[in-house]
C-alpha cells in the first residue's frame, strides 16, 4: 500500500513540473511571434527609409533588424531543447495568421 502512494505522489510531483514547463514553452512560443513581427516591421521600416534616400535611419534600422535575427535564432534552439519542432517556421506561420485575420 505505502509503495502504490509513493508511485502516486512521484507521479504527481512529476506531472505538476510538466505542466509548469508546457506553460513557459507556451509563453516562449508568444515571444518568438511578437519579435518575428517585431523585426518583419523594422524590415519593413528600413527598406523604406532607404528608399527615401535617408541612409543613416536605414543603417541604424538594419542594425535594429540583425538584433531581432539573433534573438529569434536564440529564441528557436531554446524552444528546440524543450522539445519544440521547428518552432521558428511555426511562429512565422501563426504571426501570418493573426495578420490575416486582422486584416479581414
Amino acid at each position: 500500500m505505502k509503495k502504490i502512494l509513493v508511485l502516486f505522489v512521484i507521479g504527481a510531483i512529476f506531472s505538476n513540473a510538466a505542466a509548469a514547463q508546457t506553460k513557459d514553452v507556451k509563453e516562449d512560443q508568444k515571444v518568438l511571434k511578437n519579435t518575428i513581427k517585431d523585426k518583419k516591421e523594422d524590415k519593413h521600416e528600413a527598406g523604406k527609409d532607404l528608399a527615401h534616400l535617408r541612409v543613416k535611419a536605414a543603417v541604424n534600422g538594419r542594425k535594429e533588424v540583425r538584433h531581432h535575427r539573433k534573438s529569434i535564432h536564440k529564441q528557436g534552439r531554446h524552444l528546440k531543447q524543450h522539445g519544440v519542432t521547428h518552432p521558428i517556421e511555426k511562429a512565422k506561420h501563426k504571426a501570418k495568421v493573426d495578420k490575416d485575420i486582422k486584416n479581414g
